[in-house]
């Protein structure tokens, strides 16, 4: 068979090609092996008609993948029920390969989508990562340590640190509900919302008539504003925040704890205590309202504020820490280390998969001006 004829074949498209073997058996291979090696006809059924009982000769055939064969001498009616078998064998086919290549299609689509995907939120990555602190500003008195490690490219958490005027200190965490894409965007938004600057609409001061020409709003009412701000009925989502508003020339700390895990206190002299007045979280229109707490720290005093992500890392054995388990490794390491405590910690929780979004934030008070 010549490309002339094969051309002649694709061109007609038949439903069935039949193959007759009696003028000369190896021509009659030569022409499967050509049809069955032709893409254009791979959906076509070969049916051959066989002379003779040479089961050798049969079995070449069947090699070359036939869809059926036929001997002579045969009636009409299995002849007839053959073809109509391999019609449909055939229509199956044809609906198979569109079937394949329409899967094929959605494939390249769904890769070219997930790159789309993988590349914004590479990009949202960065720029939450950006939000994060890399250096937090001189702030009297206070030395920190911090680790920040999202579940994925992107989580929920965000924290910040800064001064609100010369003498007052501003300091927030926040652990959106859930973590992913949704979670980010929410947390990108509130660390945007929450600036100092009162031309800007600042919720964390206001503008007044008298001089400094400035209010800081105590925690409370930034929290009550928050509530009313970012309504679950709104956006889908809560978040639980612990902002905190503290004198860094006498330790005066007041603070919010809006459902957040309850930061812990390691005194100098060896107490340790929690942050755990009360509160609900952020979106939720609650009677209860919130608890605004006060606390005095001591000269030398940690204050480790963290999300909830700490408490869902696993040890070596794959057994999860407790609280408990975190803050007795702390307390040994005041007696080994008279500066921050975390360090150790937060190298430690560097090379652990997290379940949850994860953010551990020291600091230190120490008074010298």
């Amino acid at each position: 068979m010549t490309d002339c004829s094969i051309d002649k074949i694709t061109a007609l498209m038949p439903h069935v090609i039949i193959v007759n073997s009696f003028d000369d058996e190896n021509i009659s291979l030569k022409v499967v092996k050509e049809l069955k090696s032709d893409i254009r006809l791979s959906t076509v059924p070969i049916m051959v008609l066989l002379y003779g009982l040479n089961n050798n000769y049969k079995s070449q055939f069947i090699d070359l993948d036939i869809d059926d064969y036929l001997r002579f001498p045969f009636e009409s009616n299995a002849f007839v029920h053959k073809i109509n078998k391999l019609l449909k064998v055939g229509e199956l086919q044809k609906q198979l390969n569109l079937s394949i290549q329409a899967l094929e299609e959605s494939l390249l689509i769904v890769n070219s989508q997930k790159k789309e995907l993988d590349d914004n939120l590479t990009l949202a990555a960065k720029i939450q990562e950006a939000l994060i602190p890399k250096t937090i500003g001189n702030i009297p008195n206070c030395s920190f340590e911090w680790k920040f490690k999202p579940s994925g490219k992107v989580g929920g958490d965000i924290f910040d640190v800064f001064m609100l005027d010369e003498e007052y200190m501003g300091l927030y965490m926040i652990d959106v509900m859930g973590h992913g894409v949704a979670s980010s965007m929410l947390a990108v938004a509130l660390s945007e919302f929450l600036i100092t600057d009162v031309d800007r609409g600042s919720p964390l001061k206001r503008k007044t008539n008298t001089p400094p020409y400035y209010e800081i709003l105590t925690p409370i009412q930034v929290v009550e504003y928050l509530n009313k701000r970012f309504p679950f009925t709104k956006y889908n989502h809560y978040f639980t925040i612990f902002y905190m508003v503290m004198n860094v020339k006498t330790g005066v700390i007041k603070y919010v704890r809006a459902a957040h895990p309850a930061p812990i206190l390691f005194r100098i002299n060896g107490e340790i205590s929690e942050l755990d007045a009360y509160g609900t979280p952020v979106g939720f229109a609650f009677k209860e309202g919130y608890e605004e707490g006060t606390i005095n720290l001591d000269s030398g005093d940690n204050l480790v504020i963290y999300t909830d992500g700490l408490l869902e890392i696993e040890d070596e054995n794959g057994k999860m820490i407790s609280l408990n388990e975190i803050i007795k490794y702390l307390e040994t390491e005041m007696q080994h280390n008279s500066h921050l405590l975390t360090s150790n910690l937060i190298k430690w929780i560097s090379n652990k998969k997290v379940r949850d979004d994860l953010t551990v934030l020291e600091m230190k008070w120490v008074k010298f001006i």
